[in-house]
C-alpha cells in the first residue's frame, strides 16, 4: 500500500512537470520581467484547476494530503523553469492557521488557500532587514495594523498576508486581509516576476494567531528547506544550459567544451550543486521526521544560495556575450538566484543562525 501511495505521489509531480514544460516558454517568462509586480495569473488559474495549491495540505481542508518531500520536488521543478507560484506561501500559511489555538476563526481562509481561491504572502521583514526583523516595523493596536514592511514575494497580488507585528505585549503573528486600506508599493527590481511589493498598512483589520507567536523562526526554516530545492533546481538548469552551449558553440575548430577552463567551470558548478543537494536532503529528512534542525536548515539555505548564484554567474561566463543579452535565457536564472537568495534572509542572516546553533550545541555538550 505504501508503494502504491508513493507511485501516486510520483505521478502527481510528474504531471506538474509535464504541464509546466507544455505551458511555459521563454516568451511568456520574458513578458513577466518587464513590468514591476508581475505575476502569471493564467498559470496560477491552471494550478488551481489542477489542485496544486493544496498539494501538501490535509484532505480534510481540501488539500491533496501529500508531504514535504512532494512539495520540495515541486519546488525543484519550479526552480528549473523559473516559474513563480505562491504554493509555499499558501501551504505554510494555511498550516500555521490550522495550528493556532483559534483555528476556528480561519476555517474559510484555510479552505480558500487550499483551493487557490486566495493567495497569501508573508510580511515578516522590515525595509532595513534581510530575514526576520529584530523588531517589527508594523504596530498592532486594537486589531488594526499600522506601518510599512519590506518587499515581500507575491504581495502585489496576495489576498491575505501573514504579518509579523508588535502589540503592547510584544511580537505577534496576525492574518490581515489586504483590502483598500493597504497600499502596495512596487518597484522595478532585478526579478519582476515574483509579484514583489512593500505593504503599507493604514488601520488594516487583522486577527492575531493565538499560541503561535514563537514559531515564526520555525516557519522561515521550513520555507528555507523547501526553497533550497527550488534553488537547486534552478542551479541544475543553469548548469545544463552552460553544458549544452559548451557542446554546441565552436571556437578554433572545436566545441568550447573541449577547453580545460570550460570543463573546470562546469565541474565546479556541479560540485557546488551536489554539496547543496546533500545539505538540503539532510534538512528535509529532519523536517519529514518531525525534528526540524535549524543548523541543518541554515547549512541547506547557505549551500543552495551559493550554488544557484555560482551556477548562474558561471553559466553566463560560459555563454560569453550571449549570456547577458535579452535573447539568452541564462539571465533569467541569474535574476531568480539573486531574488531567492534574499527573500528569506541573506546568507549573513543564515550564517548567524548556523553559528548560534553550533555554539548552543557545543555549550550543551560541555554541560553534559
Amino acid at each position: 500500500m505504501q508503494a502504491a501511495a508513493q507511485n501516486a505521489d510520483d505521478a502527481i509531480t510528474l504531471e506538474i512537470d509535464r504541464v509546466l514544460k507544455r505551458e511555459v516558454n521563454e516568451q511568456r517568462l520574458k513578458a513577466l520581467l518587464e513590468t514591476p509586480g508581475s505575476f502569471d495569473c493564467d498559470l496560477w488559474a491552471l494550478a488551481r484547476e489542477q489542485g496544486w495549491c493544496g498539494l501538501a495540505l490535509p484532505e480534510s481542508v481540501g488539500g491533496l494530503g501529500l508531504g514535504w518531500r512532494d512539495l520540495a520536488e515541486v519546488a525543484r521543478i519550479l526552480g528549473e523553469t523559473t516559474v513563480s507560484l505562491p504554493l509555499l506561501q499558501n501551504t505554510l500559511t494555511a498550516r500555521l492557521l490550522l495550528d493556532s489555538k483559534n483555528a476556528g476563526e480561519f476555517t474559510s481562509c484555510v479552505a480558500a488557500l487550499a483551493s487557490g481561491e486566495q493567495t497569501a504572502c508573508w510580511a515578516v521583514s522590515s525595509a532595513e532587514d534581510a530575514g526576520l526583523a529584530e523588531e517589527s516595523p508594523v504596530l498592532l493596536n486594537n486589531g488594526s495594523l499600522q506601518g510599512r514592511t519590506g518587499f515581500c514575494a507575491f504581495a502585489a497580488i496576495a489576498d491575505v498576508a501573514l504579518v509579523y507585528a508588535q502589540d503592547s505585549n510584544g511580537p505577534v503573528l496576525a492574518l490581515a486581509t489586504l483590502d483598500q486600506s493597504v497600499v502596495r508599493n512596487t518597484a522595478d527590481l532585478v526579478d519582476n516576476a515574483r509579484a514583489m511589493a512593500a505593504l503599507e498598512f493604514n488601520g488594516t483589520n487583522a486577527i492575531v494567531l493565538e499560541g503561535v507567536q514563537d514559531v515564526l523562526r520555525e516557519l522561515l526554516a521550513i520555507a528555507a528547506v523547501i526553497t533550497a530545492f527550488e534553488q537547486i533546481g534552478g542551479a541544475s538548469a543553469a548548469m545544463e544550459l552552460a553544458r549544452q552551449y559548451a557542446m554546441e558553440h565552436r571556437a578554433f575548430g572545436q566545441p568550447i567544451g573541449a577547453f580545460q577552463a570550460i570543463k573546470h567551470k562546469i565541474a565546479d558548478i556541479y560540485t557546488s550543486i551536489e554539496i547543496a543537494r546533500g545539505c538540503a536532503l539532510e534538512a528535509l529528512d529532519a523536517l519529514v521526521q518531525g525534528n526540524l534542525s535549524l543548523s541543518a536548515t541554515a547549512a541547506a539555505r547557505i549551500g543552495a544560495s551559493r550554488a544557484y548564484d555560482y551556477a548562474a554567474q558561471e553559466a553566463i561566463q560560459v555563454h560569453g556575450g550571449m549570456g547577458i543579452t535579452w535573447e539568452g535565457f541564462v539571465h533569467h536564472h541569474y535574476r531568480r538566484a539573486r531574488s531567492l537568495s534574499l527573500e528569506l534572509g541573506s546568507n549573513a542572516y543564515w550564517r548567524n543562525v548556523l553559528l548560534d546553533e553550533l555554539v548552543a550545541d557545543q555549550t550543551a555538550g560541555e554541560r553534559v
